[in-house]
């Protein structure tokens, strides 16, 4: 019962981020907060959600400029990734040289690759 509920709370979310404009953004992030507040009220068990919850509504307008400005951070977390990723297969080595080498084989291009030589 009580997973079906997070569940939902989850789904009402996506449907937030979903929104096209920034008036249906603020309206669905209104009404996600006030039904979600009402389905984790009493349980104890879900207090974490109601934690995210308040801060959800406390960066409420933080979370809607994401539709005035039209930016997200792909770009930034897209790196991330590929430092991962890179830090997975050079495990063992012990040169940073090395770690590098294999950043910019992740994220290199192959036809950039084939060009150079």
């Amino acid at each position: 019962m009580w997973t079906s509920k997070a569940w939902r709370i989850k789904e009402m979310l996506r449907w937030v981020r979903k929104a096209t404009s920034m008036r249906g953004a603020q309206w669905r992030l209104t009404n996600f907060i006030n039904i979600a507040m009402e389905l984790v009220a009493d349980i104890g068990l879900l207090k974490p959600v109601r934690k995210a919850l308040k801060t959800v509504k406390t960066h409420r307008d933080a979370i809607l400029a994401r539709w005035a400005s039209g930016l997200n951070n792909a770009r930034i977390e897209a790196p991330g990734g590929i430092f991962q990723a890179a830090k997975c297969r050079a495990r063992g080595y012990r040169n940073d040289d090395t770690f590098i080498s294999m950043i910019y084989l992740l994220a290199a291009r192959v036809q950039n690759l084939l060009k150079s030589t």
